[in-house]
């Protein structure tokens, strides 16, 4: 099955993101672009972040991407995490991303996490 980035993440399952498969980043487009998704450090598409939904956020970066100001602004663990070590995507770049206490329950499942590590043969 063959689907581009943008069906896969319209249907909801940006959780994949987690697991490295995309490499996107937050970024502003021109005002005659469509508006790209934004990716979390935590690997979530912020078109599915409950808090995105919930409307008390209105957006993150990778941990790479993440400016001094948006770190105060927004006192995310994960985010203060990523830019600490210096990484783009947890999923990606850390090597506890399966184990992480800040991601395990919210927004990762236990058994999710767990299926992840047992592929990954961590």
């Amino acid at each position: 099955m063959d689907v581009s980035r943008r069906q896969f993440l319209a249907k909801g399952a940006s959780v994949a993101a987690a697991a490295g498969v995309f490499g996107a980043t937050s970024v502003a487009c021109a005002k005659d672009e469509k508006p790209r998704a934004m990716v979390a450090a935590c690997g979530l598409s912020c078109m599915a972040c409950p808090l995105m939904k919930a409307g008390k956020c209105k957006g993150c970066a990778s941990g790479t991407e993440a400016s001094a100001e948006m770190l105060k602004m927004k006192p995310c663990p994960v985010l203060q995490c990523a830019a600490k070590k210096k990484i783009a995507y947890c999923g990606t770049g850390c090597k506890m991303f399966t184990t992480c206490a800040k991601l395990i329950g919210k927004p990762y499942d236990k058994t999710f996490m767990a299926m992840i590590e047992k592929r990954l043969g961590a």
